[in-house]
């Protein structure tokens, strides 16, 4: 495997977990691709876009229905040897049998050519070291996970970790030492997997964001997060950076005193504020004012200024992370941004050509491919059957009049050779000039046609 390259590939996945009631799928897959390499990666979604499905085929527990699945060039569901350098934290603790937790890790551990002897050093790294001497029946739902994620760490020559929700229900002394492994791992040229529901967790340690939405990756975003509550740059040309939100504790130190009320005053007329809202906190002790800007640093100073104008206490600056709901919000527009836009009633292709596509001459498209608006039809080139049409779209407003129709070429002098019409000329129909149908109505004084009855109706 060459450096760079990617170490876990999905292409056209469909799969399925059993984590519903009675067997049934909770989340699906559908045509997942995906191709992460080394890093961390959050993949950022619920159960119910299948997180769980792809934690099952990532740790090579489960085949895709359809689709490859590949851990450095190898199935990991037929592999072996794959598995044994594949860490994995899955969604409920899966300990080998054992009586004890020392007897369970030494199961994991000659499994994957490990000594046992490393279980006190793994459980050590974590600050976990008196699990070891527990009986695994004891233990706790997080204490469980703990020692299943020492033994996902302590993966050898790892070449993924796949780990569901790590910083959450897990009996460990120090998340901030499974965050510098995890790094530490990384860097190493492991592609570390973090599958979680938050927004927190998959910003705090992640190089790139994958959104999964309803069973596809449909977004990728920079590790800090910053746009995943905001709207696509592609949205709208033009457009800049989304907005951020900054949280700004205030200490309400006395009735009459300057507070949270003086501190929005000051702001409202502050270039680097876009909108804000403040609301008292339990006691009437502090408050809570939220501020929406187009640049935090800008913003932060702004309020540090206004507050030392006014002579407001403030408590504590913080920048909060999205919500799941505000991602799926920004998500859906996302989506709206970057698909095809089709005219009304056209019909949809199933492929389509990026904005930059050339083709060369007399190239042929395959069916139901989209050509972009602004791309060039080379020479020869025909459209393909299903294909939306080219250039602008007619569109008729309910009332508006028509625009005026171009005036036709003028015939060419002279009477026209037999079985060719003059330009412009419409050939006569049998059974009379308009072939048994009634002539056209010409057009009203302003240039716009009238309109054909065709029968009694009750719209008005």
């Amino acid at each position: 495997m060459s450096p760079g390259a990617p170490i876990a590939v999905l292409e056209g996945v469909r799969a399925r977990d059993g984590a519903g009631e009675a067997g049934r799928p909770r989340g699906s897959l559908f045509g997942a691709a995906a191709a992460l390499g080394p890093g961390v990666h959050a993949v950022l979604g619920a159960p119910e876009d299948g997180t769980l499905a792809l934690a099952e085929l990532l740790a090579g527990r489960a085949a895709p229905l359809a689709g490859r699945v590949l851990v450095a060039g190898r199935d990991p569901f037929r592999s072996a040897s794959t598995r044994a350098r594949i860490g994995v934290l899955s969604v409920a603790p899966e300990l080998p049998d054992g009586v004890s937790v020392a007897s369970s890790m030494s199961v994991a551990l000659r499994a994957r050519g490990a000594p046992p002897t490393s279980a006190a050093a793994l459980l050590e790294a974590l600050g976990v070291a008196p699990l070891l001497a527990r009986r695994r029946a004891s233990l706790s739902f997080a204490e469980a996970r703990a020692v299943e994620l020492a033994l996902a760490l302590g993966a050898p020559q790892p070449l993924l970790l796949c780990l569901f929700e790590p910083f959450a229900d897990v009996a460990v002394t120090s998340l901030a030492r499974v965050r510098e492994r995890l790094r530490a791992l990384a860097d190493g040229g492991a592609c570390v997997v973090l599958i979680t529901s938050s927004t927190v967790d998959a910003r705090a340690l992640a190089d790139r964001i994958h959104v999964l939405d309803r069973g596809a990756f449909v977004r990728t975003e920079p590790g800090d997060g910053e746009r995943l509550a905001g709207a696509p740059v592609s949205a709208a040309p033009g457009a800049g950076k989304p907005d951020v939100e900054l949280h700004v504790l205030v200490h309400e130190r006395a009735p009459d005193a300057p507070g949270a009320r003086a501190l929005a005053a000051a702001l409202a007329s502050s270039p680097s504020v876009r909108a804000g809202a403040w609301e008292k906190g339990p006691g009437g002790v502090s408050s809570m004012l939220r501020i929406r800007a187009a640049d935090r640093e800008a913003a932060a100073l702004a309020i540090l200024d206004a507050a030392a104008r006014e002579d407001v206490m403030l408590a504590a600056i913080s920048s909060p992370a999205p919500s799941m709901h505000d991602v799926r919000a920004a998500t859906a527009l996302h989506l709206v941004a970057v698909r095809p836009r089709w005219p009304f009633g056209a019909p949809r292709g199933d492929a389509a050509l990026p904005p930059d596509a050339a083709l060369p001459p007399d190239a042929a498209l395959p069916p139901g491919a989209a050509l972009p608006p602004d791309a060039a039809l080379p020479p020869g080139a025909a459209l393909p059957p299903g294909a939306p049409p080219r250039g602008p779209v007619a569109v008729a407003a309910f009332g508006a009049p028509a625009p005026p129709a171009p005036p036709l070429p003028s015939p060419p002098s002279g009477p026209a050779p037999a079985g060719v019409l003059p330009a412009g000329a419409l050939p006569a129909a049998p059974g009379g000039a308009s072939g048994g149908q009634p002539a056209a109505e010409p057009p009203l004084a302003d240039g716009s046609p009238r309109a054909a009855e065709t029968g009694p109706h009750d719209g008005r």
